[in-house]
């Protein structure tokens, strides 16, 4: 017998973070039906949810309490098991489920004997994204997705739409100390979803050699700031070392050789997209402007002593 779910059950709901996140959300988009977290999920008789979990990432309160409500409407549901912990709470749920599931024979063997109608499936890879689409323009950034919503970016987009080229963003985050990838962390604003018609790609956290040669390759950086630009901006330092033209805000503490047109795009001053031409201006501009302001020179200056 077709089980028809409404919903699909996940503890997590990142698919960045946690591989049964996404699978539920791959399993959720083929059967066409939504995925909702333990927390959102509203036990029902009515309906039939699938609650594919695995225990050992519940906290056992979580799974009591979701126990409680199914109980308390006496709800029917199928459970989808991605591990086995012999637990008490996952044997609750194991008598309880109108269906088990598993994801590997193993699986079905160690709960046979307390389940004799378990069924033994497979946990699908994850599907071919298909061939990288090519854009014109490739822009680069750096930062937390999720805090990527300057004026800037409004800017941008009034000098993108008319621009005949295709555009694509490729966003690189870094995790501080003491921070967490949460789901918002990956989320993008409307706002740069909308200038880039949705071409964006997120790269995650990127080695320092991978990072180099993204730089090499963007056709431009983009970065904007509260204020402006400012020499302690390591990112857009290091971007026009690397000969890549950066799409900046300008303001009177930005160092006098970030000029726009020449070594760097002030947004601000921007009326459309430049040219490959004056693109290739502003990467010679730039490597040029910022060579002075390296390590090595900025050792000199902190070991100099007045005699």
């Amino acid at each position: 017998m077709t089980a028809a779910y409404s919903s699909v059950i996940s503890f997590h709901t990142n698919p960045y973070t946690c591989g049964v996140a996404r699978f539920n959300q791959a399993l959720a988009k083929s059967m066409q039906v939504p995925i909702e977290s333990i927390s959102q999920f509203v036990a029902s008789r009515q309906k039939v949810s699938l609650l594919s979990l695995k225990f050992d990432e519940i906290p056992v309160e979580v799974s009591e309490r979701l126990l409680e409500g199914i109980n308390q409407e006496s709800a029917v549901f199928d459970l989808f098991l991605h591990g086995i912990n012999r637990s008490v709470i996952e044997t609750k749920f194991i008598t309880k489920a109108s269906r088990v599931i598993v994801a590997s024979r193993e699986y079905a063997d160690l709960i046979s004997e307390q389940r004799k109608d378990v069924i033994a499936l497979f946990a699908p890879g994850a599907g071919m994204s298909g061939l990288r689409s090519t854009f014109d323009i490739t822009l680069l950034t750096f930062g937390m997705a999720h805090k990527i919503r300057s004026e800037g970016y409004r800017k941008l987009g009034a000098i993108l739409k008319p621009d005949s080229r295709t555009f694509q963003l490729e966003i690189s985050t870094a995790l501080h100390d003491g921070t967490s990838f949460s789901e918002d962390f990956f989320s993008v604003g409307s706002e740069i979803g909308e200038v880039f018609d949705g071409n964006v790609s997120f790269l995650g956290f990127l080695a320092d050699d991978e990072v180099s040669r993204r730089m090499s390759e963007a056709d431009a950086l983009v970065a904007f700031f509260p204020s402006g630009v400012r020499e302690n901006n390591t990112t857009v330092l290091s971007a026009m070392a690397h000969g890549c033209a950066v799409i900046t805000n300008l303001d009177g503490y930005s160092p006098p050789w970030m000029k726009h047109g020449e070594s760097v795009f002030d947004v601000n001053q921007l009326a459309e997209f430049p040219s490959s031409a004056e693109l290739s201006a502003v990467r010679i501009g730039a490597k040029k402007a910022v060579s002075p302001y390296n390590f090595e020179q900025l050792s000199k200056l902190l070991l100099k002593r007045e005699k």
